[in-house]
C-alpha cells in the first residue's frame, strides 16, 4: 500500500514537473534582431511585438507566427533557379509583347522584403502567389508601353524603374504588407527567329556611339586650339595696333614740336629741314656748301675734323666746286 502510494505520488510530481516545463514553454518566447511575432488569441489577431528578447503570451490560448522582416525575397518570371548556376527556361511566361508589337522573351527577378507582418498574414489570402499574379501583370503592363529596343538596350534601367513603381502602388493598394525592393531584367532577348537580326541592330548602335565619341573627342581636341589660335591672332593684332598707334602718337609730337620751332624761326627751320632732307635723299654722296657773300668759302659736310676746304673769289670757288663734283657728287647753295 505504501509503495503504490509512492509511485503515485512520484508519478504526480513529474506530470506536474512536465505540465510546468510545457506551460512555460508555452508563456514565453524569444525575438531575434530582424524578426516580428505576430500574436494571435483564438485565431483572431491581437498585437505585433517588434521588441527583441524574450517576451510572454498566455499558454495554449495565445499562439505566435514568426515573421522574418529583414530578409529578402525573390520571384522569378521567365525562368526557375534548379541548382546553384543552373536554371530552367520558362518560354510561356517569358514571352511578352512590346509596344512596336514585337515579341520579346523577358526574364525578370522581383525582390521584396515584409513591411508590415498582420498586412502580409492576414489581408490577402495566399500572397506569394497573388504576388506571383499582379508581378507578372505589371511587368507586361509596362513591357508593352516600351518598344524592344528600349527594354533591350536603351532604356533598360527605366523600364525596371516603372516595373518598380507600379508594382508596389498595386501591393500598396491592397494592403499586402509588401516593399519591393528591387526589379532586374536579367535578360531581354528577341525570339531565336529574328536573334541575328537584332544582334545586327545592336552592333550598329555600338557604332555609332565610337562614332560619336571619337567626333565628341576630336570636337574637344580642336576647339580649344582653335580658341588658342584666335586668341593669340586677336592679342597679335591687338599689339600691333597699340604700336601703330603709339607710333602715330610719336610722329604726330614730334611734327608738333618741329612746327612749334618752325613757327619760332621760320628760315632757319625751313633751312634745316631743307638740309637734312637733301642730306636723307642725297644719302652716300659728297655734300658741300659754299657761301660766296664775302669771299668763297668751301664746307666739305662729310668731314668732321676740317670742313673748310679753301677760300678765294666766287668765280674761282665755284670752278673749284664743280671741277671736284663727279657722277656721285652734288653742290648745294645757300645764301
Amino acid at each position: 500500500m505504501n509503495r503504490t502510494k509512492a509511485v503515485k505520488t512520484i508519478v504526480a510530481a513529474v506530470l506536474i514537473v512536465l505540465v510546468t516545463l510545457v506551460v512555460f514553454a508555452n508563456s514565453f518566447y524569444t525575438i531575434h534582431t530582424g524578426q516580428e511575432v505576430v500574436i494571435q488569441r483564438f485565431g483572431k489577431y491581437i498585437k505585433t511585438v517588434t521588441q527583441p528578447g524574450i517576451n510572454f503570451k498566455i499558454p495554449f490560448v495565445d499562439d505566435k507566427t514568426v515573421v522574418d522582416v529583414n530578409n529578402v525575397y525573390r520571384l522569378e518570371f521567365g525562368f526557375k533557379t534548379v541548382g546553384p548556376n543552373q536554371f530552367e527556361d520558362d518560354y510561356e511566361t517569358a514571352k511578352m509583347l512590346t509596344s512596336d508589337e514585337n515579341i520579346a522573351l523577358v526574364e525578370t527577378i522581383v525582390q521584396y522584403q515584409i513591411k508590415d507582418s498582420m498586412q502580409y498574414l492576414f489581408k490577402v489570402s495566399d500572397i506569394e502567389g497573388t504576388l506571383k499574379i499582379i508581378a507578372e501583370s505589371a511587368i507586361r503592363r509596362v513591357v508593352a508601353n516600351h518598344t524592344l529596343d528600349e527594354s533591350l538596350t536603351g532604356n533598360k534601367s527605366a523600364v525596371q524603374s516603372e516595373i518598380m513603381q507600379d508594382l508596389q502602388k498595386v501591393c500598396d493598394k491592397y494592403d499586402s504588407g509588401i516593399k519591393i525592393v528591387g526589379v532586374q531584367l536579367q535578360d531581354v532577348n528577341p525570339p531565336k527567329e529574328v536573334d541575328a537580326a537584332f544582334r545586327d541592330v545592336a552592333g550598329a548602335r555600338e557604332d555609332k556611339n565610337a562614332y560619336i565619341n571619337e567626333a565628341n573627342a576630336y570636337k574637344n581636341e580642336v576647339i580649344p586650339t582653335a580658341r588658342g589660335d584666335a586668341a593669340a591672332a586677336v592679342n597679335q593684332a591687338n599689339a600691333y595696333a597699340a604700336q601703330r598707334v603709339a607710333t602715330a602718337k610719336a610722329e604726330v609730337t614730334a611734327y608738333e614740336q618741329l612746327y612749334e620751332k618752325y613757327m619760332q624761326g621760320t628760315q632757319t627751320t625751313r633751312a634745316r629741314m631743307y638740309l637734312e632732307t637733301m642730306a636723307e635723299v642725297l644719302n652716300g654722296v659728297d655734300i658741300y656748301i659754299m657761301d660766296d657773300k664775302n669771299g668763297m668759302k668751301l664746307f666739305n659736310m662729310n668731314s668732321s675734323t676740317s670742313p673748310v676746304i679753301s677760300s678765294g673769289t666766287p668765280s674761282t670757288s665755284s670752278s673749284t666746286a664743280a671741277q671736284t663734283s663727279s657722277s656721285n657728287t652734288a653742290s648745294t647753295v645757300s645764301k
